[in-house]
């Protein structure tokens, strides 16, 4: 009953009034044609009118008509304030993805960035599109904030104020980053300097952070420095969740800038970056920032926090290792907090490629041709290989116990499939630092990756075991953090998806080596990590843990119900697969207060609370949407986005269709990005795979779903009983078995 009054609500915030509805009938042509068939067939659906008819339609607007409100809006209201209302804590693109999600299910146009952008600098309503997007607002925030009662007519009497006269009020507080070169040993130059500030415009516009860190305002500061400055969301000052997307965008840029300065020609070990995060009233940062540079600061990445910034990094779940560096140091100083050092990045999978070593004259691009070869002779034989042209090693050479340079370049090498020529660079950190947390992690991924690439079971077998010895020495000798047991779940969860593959072979030389115990056993081990990682979660529900805890829950119950579904060629298509999806679906999200347990009778509003709750985790989802910038996870984590949408829904409906097409789409376009530099995606199937072969995954699962039913009628939305047909049987299939299955036959390609 709520679901019927809020949605009336909502609709009577777009169109308050017959008049509004009729002056969006006259003065909005070209888009109320098509959009009235559209806001008549939504009402028809959600029971809003009796007859789906424009009769009908006008009718109800007539007969729930609001008065015109004598409460005037609140003084110094603005467009963007209204934004801020509606977004939260999610992001301008959240925010417009779930306005885009309202768009379709009115008939209303996209909505574009760049519109909502003019609109908060000047408030200016003067065009159909304009206006459409402001009724699709209304509407949201008839659902949203139904007490404030800001319908359509209201919000048309916004102030036309630009954003620059409200900017003091968001720039009052937020993240603030200084670069400072500081010599030991050796004078900086103006070279030096004019590098850094270069540098800094480049990294902003490589991490496409131009529209969150304006770098027209890098501010000079003193001789040898330079600031950056992020606001706040709007809220309380010291509410640290607020600060989540800033913190996060300046950690990365802190991130690069370290690495790109230890290979840059003009470093050397005299000669060091100073990088200081400072959270809070920006009216202090320079200050706290001078004092905080009087203090002796020796650590190797050259980043430190202060206190209220390490705790909105905490919030902001940064990926990276942040240790205490001094206790409340030279309180003389006028500072007296505690200062805080970053120990290490968990850049594998969350910080993207620094540029420079994309390129050929740093490392090698390939597994072909004479530079790949050279390259391995300066690496594991520099007495035959003579001065190296290769930049990496000279930046190796200068820098040899340099955790964050050397896990850099592993990582690359990784990416472009040259596993063992990885592990010989982290062995150099090792040797030094045999403990290093994010070496023996990446050490464990790259035998992983090994593993998935035999075709002999022994072989693979044995490349799985090392994997494994890495992971359990990083949980006997480290602290393990969520991400890393999220990893060894990840772990086992792919050995036992090689297992399935080598079982389901052809060449029964090939299965004596497998049983089906093999399988549920490292099934039920990646449980546990993937448990264990939400339970070292300090959220108490690691999103990543949580979906792969899922699946891997399902293909249990799966296996141990019918185990001949494990020697099957397909099992994406098997018959037991919606029953028990939806049961561990509907356990794990009320366990963790995604579903009520009182869920509401009926299959069909069974269906629409979870939708509703579907929709509800995307944004949730993209609420972390600058947590990862590394390229190669991108493309993997929009997939996987498709997937679970698809995979958790109790029963598909037009919208999870489209949504799921969407995520296949950004997923596609983000893959093409890596071509040119060869980079490998992240996948936890299969440890990694190339951006070809993804790409026809991805066109693989679009033309899957288009086959059955278009998304021209997906759009439409008109329940024929085709469409219906056609979705009950596309909701016959997972998709992640899909993907299993996918990889089944690409190890008969291999082993062949």
């Amino acid at each position: 009953m709520m679901d019927h009054i809020l949605l009336q609500n909502a609709l009577m915030g777009a169109f308050p009034t017959a008049a509004s509805f009729t002056d969006f009938k006259e003065n909005d042509r070209e888009i109320s044609r098509h959009a009235i068939p559209g806001i008549i067939r939504f009402a028809f659906m959600h029971h809003i009118i009796a007859q789906e008819s424009e009769e009908a339609l006008m009718d109800f607007l007539q007969k729930n008509e609001q008065p015109p409100s004598d409460k005037p809006l609140q003084a110094g209201l603005t467009f963007s304030d209204v934004m801020d209302i509606l977004s939260g804590n999610l992001s301008v693109n959240a925010l417009i993805a779930q306005l885009e999600i309202t768009a379709r299910e009115l008939s209303l146009p996209e909505i574009q960035a760049p519109m909502v952008t003019r609109l908060k600098k000047k408030f200016v309503v003067n065009t159909p599109k304009k206006r459409a997007l402001l009724r699709i607002l209304a509407f949201k925030l008839a659902l949203k904030c139904p007490d404030l009662n800001w319908h359509y007519e209201i919000l048309m009497q916004l102030p036309v104020r630009s954003t620059a006269d409200v900017e003091h009020v968001h720039e009052t507080a937020g993240v603030t980053t200084t670069f400072h070169l500081q010599g030991q040993g050796e004078i900086i130059v103006p070279a030096d300097v004019a590098w850094l500030k270069n540098e800094l415009t480049d990294c902003i516009d490589y991490l496409r952070l131009a529209s969150h860190v304006n770098k027209k305002v890098i501010e000079t500061i003193g001789a040898t420095s330079f600031s950056l400055r992020s606001p706040k969301k709007s809220g309380p000052q010291d509410e640290p969740r607020l600060y989540h997307e800033a913190v996060r965008n300046l950690m990365a840029i802190a991130h690069q800038m370290s690495a790109r300065w230890l290979l840059s020609t003009h470093s050397s070990p005299q000669k060091k970056l100073i990088i200081i995060v400072y959270a809070g009233a920006m009216a202090e940062s320079h200050f706290i920032t001078q004092r905080i540079l009087e203090i002796s600061l020796t650590a190797e990445s050259g980043i430190y926090l202060t206190d209220f910034a390490r705790l909105c990094a905490l919030y902001a779940s940064v990926k990276a290792g942040i240790e205490l560096y001094a206790k409340h140091p030279q309180r003389a100083t006028g500072y007296g907090g505690d200062i805080w050092s970053v120990s290490h990045f968990l850049s594998y999978n969350y910080y993207d490629y620094i540029p420079c070593l994309l390129e050929e004259r740093m490392l090698p691009r390939a597994t072909t041709g004479t530079s790949y070869e050279d390259f391995k002779r300066a690496l594991h034989f520099p007495e035959q290989a003579g001065q190296s042209a290769f930049g990496a090693i000279g930046a190796m050479h200068r820098y040899p116990q340099s955790a964050l340079l050397l896990t850099e370049i592993a990582k690359v090498l990784r990416a472009r499939n040259m596993p063992f020529e990885a592990d010989a660079v982290l062995a150099n950190l090792l040797l030094s630092n045999p403990l290093n947390l994010v070496a023996r992690l990446m050490r464990m991924l790259i035998y992983s990756n090994i593993a998935q690439s035999q075709s002999d079971p022994p072989t693979a077998n044995l490349a799985f075991d090392r994997a494994e010895a890495e992971g359990d020495f990083i949980v006997g000798s480290c602290t393990p953090e969520s991400d890393i047991w999220h990893e060894i779940g990840v772990l086992h969860f792919s050995r036992s998806v090689k297992y399935l593959n080598f079982l389901r072979d052809k060449n029964p030389a090939r299965r004596l080596h497998i049983s089906k115990e093999d399988i549920l056993r490292h099934l039920r081990t990646a449980h546990k990590a993937f448990l264990k990682s939400m339970t070292v979660s300090a959220t108490g529900k690691a999103t990543h843990s949580l979906y792969m805890f899922i699946y891997t829950q399902c293909l249990i119950e799966l296996f141990s119900s019918d185990e001949r579904a494990m020697g099957k060629p397909r099992f994406s298509m098997h018959a037991d697969n919606a029953v028990i999806f939806h049961d561990v679906v509907t356990r794990v999200f009320r366990n963790i207060g995604w579903l009520r347990d009182d869920l509401p009778s009926g299959q069909q509003k069974l269906e629409k609370t979870f939708q509703n709750m579907l929709l509800t985790l995307n944004l949730v989802i993209a609420r972390y949407e600058n947590l990862v910038l590394c390229r190669s996870n991108i493309p993997h984590i929009k997939y996987m986005f498709a997937l679970i949408l698809w995979d958790s829904a109790p029963a598909l409906t037009p919208q999870i269709c489209l949504l799921t097409l969407e995520w296949l789409k950004i997923a596609h376009r983000e893959t093409e990005k890596l071509l040119k530099d060869n980079i490998s995606v992240y996948h936890v199937v299969t440890g990694s795979i190339g951006a070809e072969k993804f790409l026809a995954h991805i066109s693989d699962t679009m033309d899957f779903i288009c086959k059955h039913v278009s998304e021209e009628d997906l759009r439409q939305g008109k329940e024929t009983p085709q469409m219906r047909t056609a979705l009950k049987e596309l909701s016959k299939t997972k998709l992640m078995l899909l993907e299993i299955d996918r990889s089944q036959a690409e190890t008969l390609i291999l082993c062949a």
